[in-house]
């Protein structure tokens, strides 16, 4: 939860002013909220969001503001707004801003908006008190007893959670706190009743992922003891079922008798039904996203729209997008391809937004002419981070070398030498989070953090 600075209550001598937080001119402005990353942030202010046509202020009691007061900061903050939006954006909603006691108050309506509510915050608040408590148990069979008393409160949620948190541990380089986590879903599969279900599912999958043919899928789909291991491996094998797998399948059908017989009679439906689902939920979604890029297109505001379907920009839309500018590209349709191309830009643009700032300042370094360009943008850069943002560069470099993109990694390897010379030493003493001192007892253990977003870097 971020700082409130607010003013000084009934002692102040100026007026209050106030500040628009607007997410719909910069969309980063959320997740710096909800993160506490905002710097300073002074209530009253107000959050505006035109994709969701909702505004909302932030007046906490403790400011004793008298209610004419108020109206005459809310209205600097409308204005402010309604100023700021393209002609004819909506307005309506503007005119009775919703507004809040407590910052967490806030918060809430805004994850709800989200389709987050505050019953399902609890739910995992529990879920990372659970895991912590366990995190803290001093020995493996103390462990063990706490999991079983707790096994109905092991469920899906709370083992992807737990999985989201091993992953951004991985990516974060916290060893120590992945292979933590990682032994405490171990125990987890081991000891509760859906973590026993959930094993033999993963190693179905893995014996499909291993050894991916219809001969390993079938057998492992005759064995799977619930519904939901089965759609699993249906949807992992989608590939694999066709005509040639309905033929195995009717042939090992043939060769049965009795109870046997008929469970496969069952099974051979019930793959039918599955991939059936599966494919018309991929064409609804190959259609939402063709949808969206013709609207984008059709669009004299292309940015504006990209920005108001932001959640839908993702794997699925870059694909489809891509494979619509080869087409064009193939069938010489040079118009298309040029509206495309805009279409991809502005994408990307929202996709590299959506990356941690470290990942930015590489993209941003990568764009940049080297030596002059890349060299100043360093200079800029060490006032605020210093040589372990190195570590990160060559992470990336290597990564970009692993999917040959040589130009890139060779950029940027020369970017990294630049920045041997100009970014300053890392000073443990003046970071307020190294630890002070030290301790001959083992490290406590990270709990768990929420997930990071993927590292991509931008093709160009």
């Amino acid at each position: 939860m971020p700082q409130l600075v607010t003013p000084g209550g009934a002692s102040r001598q100026q007026p209050v002013t106030a500040q628009v937080i607007d997410v719909g001119r910069d969309p980063k402005l959320k997740t710096a909220l909800l993160q506490g990353r905002l710097q300073n942030l002074t209530a009253p202010f107000m959050y505006h969001d035109p994709s969701k046509q909702i505004a909302y202020v932030l007046m906490p009691m403790e400011l004793n503001i008298r209610d004419m007061e108020q109206q005459r900061i809310i209205g600097q903050m409308t204005q402010a707004v309604m100023r700021s939006l393209p002609e004819g954006a909506p307005r309506g909603y503007l005119l009775q801003p919703k507004m809040f006691f407590s910052f967490q108050s806030l918060v809430e309506a805004i994850l709800e908006q989200d389709g987050i509510t505050p019953d399902m915050l609890k739910e995992q608040q529990a879920r990372t008190d659970l895991i912590r408590e366990w995190m803290r148990a001093s020995d493996e069979e103390i462990l063990r007893k706490s999991v079983r008393e707790n096994d109905a409160k092991v469920d899906a949620n709370l083992l992807d959670f737990l999985a989201a948190n091993i992953e951004a541990s991985v990516e974060a380089g916290r060893e120590q706190s992945a292979n933590a986590l990682g032994g405490l879903q171990r125990v987890l599969i081991e000891e509760t009743t859906y973590g026993k279900t959930l094993g033999v599912r993963l190693a179905a999958m893995e014996a499909l992922r291993q050894n991916p043919t219809r001969e390993v899928l079938i057998e492992e789909l005759v064995k799977a003891v619930d519904d939901e291991t089965r759609e699993s491996l249906i949807a992992m094998g989608r590939s694999l079922i066709d005509y040639l797998f309905f033929q195995m399948v009717t042939s090992r059908i043939d060769s049965a008798a009795g109870e046997e017989k008929e469970k496969l009679v069952v099974l051979r439906k019930q793959v039918q039904d599955i991939r059936d689902k599966i494919d018309a939920a991929s064409r609804a979604i190959m259609e939402e996203k063709a949808e969206l890029i013709n609207q984008i297109i059709s669009s004299n505001k292309p940015e504006e729209v990209a920005r108001a379907n932001e959640q839908e920009i993702d794997d699925v839309f870059m694909s489809m997008l891509q494979a619509n500018m080869q087409d064009a590209q193939q069938r010489h349709d040079e118009e298309l391809l040029k509206a495309l191309v805009i279409v991809y830009q502005i994408a990307m643009k929202i996709n590299a937004e959506r990356q941690p700032p470290e990942i930015q300042m590489i993209n941003a370094l990568l764009t940049a002419k080297y030596p002059d360009e890349s060299k100043r943008m360093l200079e800029e850069m060490a006032k605020s981070i210093d040589d372990r943002f190195i570590q990160m560069m060559v992470q990336v470099a290597d990564q970009l070398a692993q999917e040959d993109r040589t130009d890139l990694g060779a950029k940027l390897t020369q970017v990294i030498v630049q920045a041997r010379s100009i970014l300053p030493k890392y000073d443990p003493s003046r970071d307020p989070d190294a630890s002070a001192g030290g301790s001959a007892s083992q490290p406590r253990q990270e709990p768990p953090a929420p997930p990071r977003p993927k590292i991509e870097i931008a093709r160009r």
